[in-house]
């Protein structure tokens, strides 16, 4: 048995907690020789364990995995390098499936090695895009919670397609709202909310869009939101639509998230880490990015950026979470981070100071 003690992260912000593990091993890496332990007891103000910070996994809310191929630097407008028929789309038509299973297996890999257990992956090329990351996906099931938004293959109506992709995989995930068809989108929409699937796209990433028009399409969260004025803010917090804001590849086209402005609206915010071939699924880079970028807009506490990479899209997202502390034993419901001891206030040595070479174990509660 070993014994973990010091800030342990709970939805409503740290507490002083140890922990006591059972089965699986430190040893090795993050994920041990022997698989991972299981929390069997907490005891909150204990202080007699090997110091540490606890969190939980790391959960990166957006991404697009299937860019990992991309070796060539991107460069162009947004709408050039990841808009439809754009340089991404084309050089993912130029690759082999062989590369994309293999880029996509290590680009995986690195996200588990970096502490994250859950993934929200956009993904393109239809039905065909999943069976491919499916395959990339083989063996790392235990490891890794992979939740797949696909799209259509083409913009066009297929309704036996679109059925296909609702069963194959958890939800529609679209480009823009500009990108599409009016008409199109509504029969998009009301096909998903009959399967009892979530819909989510890209919003107001490059040019502001007609907010009212993309909230009456039902969706379940929005990426970006950085075009955006106060207004939409609002009327998204209204409908209480979670947003994931995605700041370094925000940033790689000059644009800024305004995380501050956001949370005074009222908005649920999770981070994610956007396309693989500008930035890796690293979540600690992100959490940094994000403290730092907010700070052009004012102050903002580094606790709210590590809850947007943590229990906020485990909550915001509708997807099996713990609420809080939960009592040990039981199935595993929440796998948790054993991090190295905090050198300052824990929220802002996590968020400013860790990477994934402090993460100690992965353990299940």
């Amino acid at each position: 048995m070993r014994t973990y003690s010091g800030p342990f992260l709970t939805q409503d912000g740290f507490i002083q907690a140890q922990i006591s593990i059972e089965g699986g091993s430190e040893e090795s890496d993050i994920w041990g020789e022997r698989g991972i332990g299981t929390i069997v007891d907490f005891e909150e103000g204990g202080d007699e364990g090997n110091p540490s910070v606890i969190i939980p996994t790391l959960y990166n809310a957006h991404t697009h995995s299937g860019d990992s191929v991309v070796k060539e630097v991107p460069t162009g407008s947004l709408a050039e390098v990841v808009g439809p028929g754009g340089f991404k789309h084309k050089a993912l038509a130029e690759s082999s499936e062989e590369d994309i299973v293999r880029s996509l297996q290590h680009y995986l890999e690195r996200a588990i090695d970096s502490g994250i257990r859950d993934i929200v992956d956009f993904r393109e090329e239809g039905i065909e895009g999943i069976r491919i990351i499916r395959s990339a996906f083989e063996g790392l099931e235990d490891k890794l919670k992979l939740r797949i938004m696909s799209r259509p293959c083409q913009m066009n109506y297929d309704e036996w397609e679109l059925n296909k992709l609702l069963s194959l995989s958890d939800g529609i995930g679209l480009s823009s709202y500009r990108d599409w068809d009016e008409n199109l989108l509504m029969r998009i929409a009301q096909i998903t909310a009959k399967r009892n699937k979530p819909l989510s796209m890209h919003c107001s990433e490059d040019v502001r869009e007609p907010i009212d028009d993309v909230i009456e399409l039902g969706v379940h969260h929005l990426v970006h939101m950085i075009e955006t004025t106060s207004d939409d803010l609002l009327a998204c917090a209204l409908e209480d639509i979670p947003i994931v804001v995605c700041p370094r590849s925000n940033m790689f086209f000059r644009k800024v998230p305004d995380i501050p402005g956001m949370l005074e609206a009222g908005l649920t915010l999770s981070l994610g880490t956007d396309n693989a071939m500008i930035a890796s699924p690293n979540m600690f880079r992100e959490m940094e990015a994000a403290f730092r970028v907010s700070k052009l807009f004012g102050d903002i506490d580094p606790l709210e950026i590590l809850l947007m990479a943590t229990w906020n899209p485990r909550k915001a997202l509708n997807l099996p979470y713990c609420i809080g502390v939960s009592e040990p034993g039981g199935n595993p419901i929440e796998s948790y981070m054993v991090l190295t001891p905090p050198r300052r206030e824990p929220a802002y040595d996590v968020v400013t100071r860790k990477g994934p070479e402090d993460v100690l174990e992965i353990v299940e509660w």
